[in-house]
């Protein structure tokens, strides 16, 4: 096994090994597949740390028979130098059917092959590194199939495509987040239907693990052209790391302010204080569960009794949580969603006339906007009580129906709850489109293609989903300065250690 550990040090082949050893190929692929390299040997500590002292771990993917991206490979060294972490690169396997050249493709670019990570590794406490699957780089869903694999951790596949999504555990449990990595190798592909498709979502990419304690966080670094990516304040490329610029945009999981997450609002708070957006996204802010057409007598008598069926209470709740967040970029941005549209759709039932809790409300709101019809324009109720309730309601940007807030050519204006030609939306649904969208709704992160879909802000269990497995998390989506985004998760209290 020694000098099967030395040919691999050397970068040989498998047939170049079996050659220098004098033995079969098929005998070395066998062998390779029971040694397990020297990062892969480490195990985890009691704190979920693996054996080495390392608390950060970047984690990408390469293609055999390809060149690294020296940039960006040169980046990723210095991101763990700075922040001491340590590289790993999950190995996939490729064969381009219109290569003309007989040499072997079975080999890693020498650069990386020492950080090589080949087997299933226990990376942190609920976190594994799937090192041992293979998926093909020309995979449209790298992700499909691969869901359950991992239990109840969350799980990191390698792939050239970045791609992410939350899946639903049993009732109690956190969330899990199975994600691609992408890659520090060049694009290399066939001239075929499946060679462009790999091609164009080819991504320098790579997933940074923080262990914290008990528990991890976990981010996407995209890199750019040149192999330089920004990391939450900090920009490292090929010859250091510094400062980065303001990012661009935060969009926040959709906030339900009167049921908000008051830990998750906090983190959010430090968040936005380290990354200085110049814009905010906010999705849902309006909860409406005061008097939701959703709730049905026995959820509208709970209420009463909670004495949380005051709309005016509601909205002043609302205009404080909104006062709190505009202060944390130059424009907080009002996407129109569904929640919001829960209030005229109230004020639309003439049965809610007889509400004598929230008569007053109902009544001046409604002929606030009855009479915006008459001189032929419109009243957003929402904003109404918003300009009333809040002391500086001018930070606030509210886009009208059809309105766009396109940053870095991403689309940020819709709420995600509407799709193509009026049907349910999705992400998926949104990755059709073609365009760069972030996207809220679903309370679920993900992402498919150039669609990114944040999570909640809002209590992770609410009245309808207290006995059912749910993929909520509290996920936002930062776009930094050179377009690049990444989704960052709120885990204990923290979206970063």
């Amino acid at each position: 096994m020694q000098e099967l550990e030395w040919c691999m040090s050397q970068g040989y082949t498998n047939q170049q090994t079996a050659d220098h050893l004098g033995i079969n190929e098929r005998t070395v692929r066998r062998w390779k597949s029971r040694l397990s390299p020297g990062s892969c040997q480490e195990s985890a500590n009691d704190d979920g740390s693996m054996l080495g002292g390392y608390k950060t771990f970047v984690i990408t993917s390469a293609v055999n028979a390809t060149k690294a991206h020296t940039g960006f490979l040169k980046s990723l060294r210095v991101y763990c130098e700075a922040n001491d972490a340590k590289l790993l690169v999950i190995p996939l396997r490729y064969r381009n059917p219109t290569r003309k050249e007989e040499t072997p493709d079975d080999y890693w670019c020498p650069s990386i092959t020492p950080d090589l990570l080949t087997e299933r590794t226990k990376i942190a406490n609920g976190l594994v590194a799937l090192a041992d699957i293979k998926i093909q780089p020309t995979a449209v869903n790298p992700l499909q199939g691969w869901l359950t694999v991992s239990g109840s951790d969350s799980a990191i596949l390698g792939h050239t495509k970045v791609a992410l999504q939350s899946v639903p555990t049993k009732v109690g449990d956190p969330a899990k987040l199975v994600m691609t990595t992408g890659a520090c190798t060049v694009p290399s592909y066939s001239d075929t239907n499946a060679g462009a498709k790999g091609h164009y979502h080819h991504c320098l990419g790579a997933v940074v693990v923080e262990i914290d304690g008990k528990h991890s966080h976990i981010r996407h670094i995209l890199g750019a052209h040149d192999g330089s990516f920004i990391d939450l304040d900090m920009e490292y490329t090929r010859h250091g790391a510094h400062e980065a610029a303001r990012a661009s945009v935060l969009t926040m999981g959709d906030i339900h302010a009167y049921q908000v997450d008051q830990k998750a609002l906090v983190a959010t708070e430090k968040l936005a204080a380290r990354i200085s957006p110049i814009a905010i996204c906010a999705h849902d802010v309006l909860d409406f569960s005061s008097a939701s057409h959703h709730a049905g007598y026995f959820e509208r008598y709970r209420l009463h009794s909670n004495g949380r069926n005051s709309v005016l209470k509601e909205l002043e709740v609302t205009a404080s949580v909104l006062e709190r967040i505009s202060g944390w970029a130059d424009e907080t941005v009002m996407i129109g969603s569904n929640h919001h549209q829960h209030m005229e759709q109230w004020l639309a039932k003439h049965e809610n006339a007889l509400d004598l809790e929230n008569a007053l409300v109902f009544h001046e709101t409604k002929s606030a906007m009855l009479r915006a019809i008459h001189e032929g324009s419109y009243l957003d109720p929402f904003q109404h009580w918003m300009d009333q309730l809040m002391r500086e309601p001018q930070r606030l940007k509210w886009l009208k129906p059809g309105e766009h807030f396109i940053r870095h050519k991403i689309d940020f204006s819709s709420h995600g709850h509407k799709g193509p030609n009026g049907a349910r939306g999705s992400t998926k649904a949104f990755a059709n489109i073609g365009a760069k969208t972030v996207t809220g709704h679903s309370h679920s992160p993900a992402i498919i293609d150039g669609a990114y879909t944040v999570g909640t802000t809002s209590k992770l269990k609410l009245g309808y989903n207290l006995d059912s497995p749910s993929s909520w998390h509290h996920s936002h989506c930062i776009t930094y300065a050179n377009g690049k985004r990444t989704l960052i998760h709120c885990v204990n209290g923290r979206f970063f250690r």
